[in-house]
């Protein structure tokens, strides 16, 4: 036992005095990098990438009791990349590439500093880095953070003897720019990187590395679809082949005179450094003008008839780095350009996406003496809003302009609308977030709302909107005081308490919102009653307040409303555990009524299906509809959404509200909104922006104007853009010192369109709902060493739509409504391109996978009542 542990506590004395001074160690070097679909090195013959191989010496040339200087140099490197089913030599520019030799501070087990020449080529500098960090040493087995070639790192150590086996993960650079990544989420993009490495040590006086194996793999797939993804896995190995004496060490100097008498002697400058990798972008020659003719080559493609096609898309993606590349004033001619006049509104959207200093600045340039309503300027800040990772400057810029635009209110509306979701995106980006310019923004959307004149509802209504977008917690107060005010105002406030995670909801703004929902003080709408009671079952509810929500269903004055209180706590009890078992112990209370509470006979409803599944994500449809007493529909929401473990999103939501309607089709039953005037709309929320509201018609002569000319027959465009969906860089450092870029771009393209047709002499109606889309999304993860460059590339893309159509008929009491839901067939097309190129060579290998996806077309069965009265209405016995 005794001898056991004396010989654990030699080796790990071992592992403290490696390197004799003065002992040249020689090594064989060997990396081998492969990009496919699917992590694991295997089939060798059929690999897309290339292998570098180099001597390695490693020299310790001055030490003292805590500290070493250790000499890298790399010797006799080659490339190796696939010609005929194997790795073969091939030159390159690497063959004609200079190594100078690299200086490592080492101390007490770690690489602290490294001294080099800052002319030598970068990718050789990395792969000395890389090699330094296997020099990271730990006594015992641990978890720990290291900084390396790939940056802090998380680390797990195990040391058995003198073998130690180190791997690494989660790994940030401190050089990479976080403002080009975009937050996490279902839009975003993954990366995963893993290491591991197993180095064994000679026994000995003073040991060194005798072989060290490293594999690793940068994984890289969108949120949205986790297949086709892109997976770089390296494989390396540092060999120890000899020693020999080196007769040029320093002894009994201080470090920094060394330093300085190894830059005369080997005539190079030698610049300090840390050991992370070297994260190096080429200097693009400045480009001629390519704006102009490239939108001209792309003009057919964008125009309106493509709109919601995957021409629009992929001429989008093609445009949009030229719009990156551009001047401001470059982008202006453009705007101005009569012969584009065409396809401005998709310009316009290229502007936003772009997202450039030059791109914002010049869109709010072009609009800046705009003082009427403005469709392209509408059609630009719904665009903006949709920004995956807008900057600081955009908020800045969009919020001056916001508070300076007071001259239509719809555009004002929409205007707000969009600061309060950029904020909200923003600030989910946490890592590039200015807490000052969120809290400015934040007592902007505020101060605009208490500036409000108290018979201005649309003011209000239009700051609370961007408050809802915004979601932040901050604003509870004022949405608590506003939620208690009744009415309109009341609604988007607690909409807006809604969009706030339930975590960060305070015990005030939970007595606010049973408040609402009992109709203590003002009378609440029972739209806002419902969606206070939702906010309450999300946020565990005590005892007493459940008890409060579930007597409220025994109460049948308003039997709507009841139904629609019982649907909304079925849906949350079936997704929440404890929530179902609470409420199973107190229905049976006397004052609760088992059976009121569950016998409800409205025809009110809500519900969530699935609408398909492709891999790792969830499409799911949901329908919220609130009905009148009488049959009449008071407001319904459909809702698609992305579901997977980086969360979940809204892709399209369509409200349609009415009030004042019953008086107008014969209903004489009454209800919250008898004493409206007659009015109804459409809300629609675009990737979970809430956009200003369209409103069909305010009063009764507005809807008997459309009922006898059938404006409204026609199909109408309600919301037709084209938006950047994703857009997203990172990287991950090897250990060989290269480095992985990952890059994730999006676009999504929509036209949604609508249209009534009403016969007062039948007393019926029709609606149909248009929504139609098309995505593409690109990634791709490119190792590039200068001298060889190995490329992933993903892409999936396809087009889709759904169509809801609503008959109504009023000739009788109670009125009869049957909706209907189809989508047409769905194909999906994913591709995988892989590729290994050698600059300044002919040599170029790629190869190619194609795939397609056919998902049926179909219509949706919605709750039961609906699918009986369809049947009736259709004669469908």
């Amino acid at each position: 036992m005794w001898e056991v542990k004396v010989c654990i506590l030699l080796g790990l004395f071992a592992l403290t005095t490696t390197y004799e001074i003065g002992s040249k160690n020689k090594y064989s070097y060997e990396t081998t990098v492969a990009v496919d679909e699917k992590c694991g090195l295997q089939d060798e013959s059929k690999l897309i990438g290339h292998q570098l191989k180099a001597d390695v010496q490693i020299t310790n040339i001055w030490e003292n009791s805590q500290q070493k200087l250790i000499k890298i140099e790399i010797l006799n490197s080659k490339i190796l990349v696939q010609q005929k089913s194997s790795l073969v030599s091939h030159a390159s520019e690497l063959d004609s590439l200079q190594s100078t030799p690299s200086y490592l501070l080492w101390e007490e087990g770690s690489p602290r500093k490294i001294w080099e020449d800052p002319s030598e080529h970068f990718s050789l500098r990395n792969l000395k880095r890389g090699i330094s960090s296997l020099l990271q040493l730990r006594k015992t087995s641990e978890r720990t953070k290291e900084t390396d070639v790939s940056g802090e790192c998380d680390v797990i150590y195990e040391i058995k003897e003198t073998s130690i086996h180190r791997r690494k993960g989660n790994c940030v650079h401190p050089k990479f720019d976080k403002t080009v990544s975009q937050a996490n989420g279902v839009r975003s993009a993954t990366t995963q990187y893993q290491s591991s490495s197993n180095c064994d040590w000679t026994n000995g006086n003073n040991p060194t590395i005798s072989k060290c194996t490293i594999s690793e793999y940068v994984k890289m797939f969108s949120n949205i679809w986790h297949k086709p993804s892109l997976c770089v896995d390296t494989k390396s190995e540092l060999k120890f082949i000899g020693s020999d004496k080196d007769q040029n060490i320093y002894k009994g100097k201080e470090i920094e005179s060394v330093i300085e008498e190894l830059k005369k002697s080997g005539g190079k400058e030698l610049a300090a450094d840390d050991i992370t990798s070297i994260l190096y972008t080429k200097e693009e020659k400045p480009k001629k003008k390519q704006l102009k003719p490239s939108v001209a080559k792309q003009q057919a493609s964008l125009s309106t008839e493509h709109l919601a096609k995957l021409k629009s898309v992929v001429a989008f993606y093609k445009l949009l780095p030229t719009f990156r590349d551009s001047t401001k004033d470059e982008i202006l001619q453009l705007l101005n350009n009569r012969k584009l006049e065409s396809i401005k509104n998709q310009l316009l959207d290229l502007v936003s996406a772009c997202a450039t200093d030059e791109c914002i600045k010049a869109a709010f340039e072009f609009f800046e003496n705009e003082k009427e309503y403005s469709l392209p300027l509408e059609r630009f800040v719904i665009s903006l809003s949709i920004l995956p990772k807008p900057s600081s400057i955009i908020l800045t810029e969009l919020m001056s302009f916001t508070a300076k635009f007071n001259h239509h209110e719809k555009i004002k509306a929409q205007l707000v609308a969009t600061l309060g979701f950029l904020l909200k995106t923003y600030a989910e980006n946490y890592e590039v977030l200015d807490k000052e310019l969120e809290e400015e923004i934040r007592l902007f959307l505020e101060n605009g709302l208490k500036k409000c004149k108290v018979d201005s509802e649309s003011c209000s209504l239009t700051f609370l909107r961007g408050l809802r977008n915004a979601a932040r917690f901050r604003s509870v107060p004022i949405l608590s005081e506003y939620a208690m005010k009744g009415g309109k105002e009341a609604l988007e406030a607690v909409q807006a308490l809604r969009n706030i995670p339930c975590r960060l909801l305070t015990s005030e703004a939970h007595t606010t919102l049973l408040k609402v929902f009992n109709e203590v003080g003002k009378r609440q709408d029972r739209s806002t009653r419902a969606i206070a009671a939702e906010v309450l079952l999300r946020s565990n509810p005590g005892r007493d307040v459940l008890r409060s929500l579930l007597v409220a269903l025994s109460d049948q004055s308003d039997s709507e409303f009841s139904t629609f209180l019982a649907a909304k706590i079925m849906q949350e009890v079936s997704v929440n555990e404890e929530l179902r078992s609470n409420v199973k112990n107190i229905l049976p209370e006397k004052e609760v009524s088992y059976y009121y509470s569950l016998a409800q006979n409205g025809k009110s409803s809500l519900f969530k299906k699935p609408l398909l599944s492709i891999e790792g994500t969830n499409v799911t449809y949901g329908i919220d509809m609130e009905m009148l007493n009488g049959g009449l529909l008071k407001r319904s929401v459909f809702d698609v959404s992305f579901e997977n473990l980086a969360g979940d999103s809204s892709l399209l939501s369509v409200g349609i509200f009415a009030q004042g309607l019953g008086a107008v089709a014969g209903d004489s039953s009454g209800g919250d909104d008898e004493d409206s005037s007659p009015t109804a709309g459409m809300e629609l929320g675009i990737l979970g922006s809430a956009l200003r509201p369209y409103v069909f018609f305010k009063s009764t002569s507005e809807l008997m104007g459309h009922a006898w000319s059938g404006t409204a027959s026609e199909q109408t465009p309600v919301l037709q853009t084209i938006v950047a969906f994703s857009d997203n860089e990172k990287i991950a450092v090897l250990s060989n010192g290269m480095v992985a870029r990952g890059q994730m771009r999006g676009v999504l393209s929509t036209d949604a369109s609508a249209s009534v047709q009403i016969s007062l002499w039948n007393r019926n109606s029709q609606s149909i709902v248009k929504t139609q889309g098309a995505l593409l999304v690109r990634g791709s993860v490119t190792v590039d060493a200068g001298f060889v460059v190995t490329q992933g590339t993903i892409q999936f893309k396809g087009e889709s739509g759904i169509d809801f159509n609503t008959d109504l008929e009023f000739a009788e009491m109670p009125f009869s409504m049957c909706l209907q839901m189809k989508h047409p067939d769905i194909e999906i097309f994913n591709d995988l391109h892989r590729s290994v190129s050698l600059p300044g060579t002919k040599y170029n290998l790629r190869r190619s996978k194609k795939r397609k996806i056919s998902i049926p077309g179909r219509s949706f069965a919605l709750h039961e009542n609906n699918n009986d009265m369809c049947r009736i209405m259709n004669n469908q016995f």
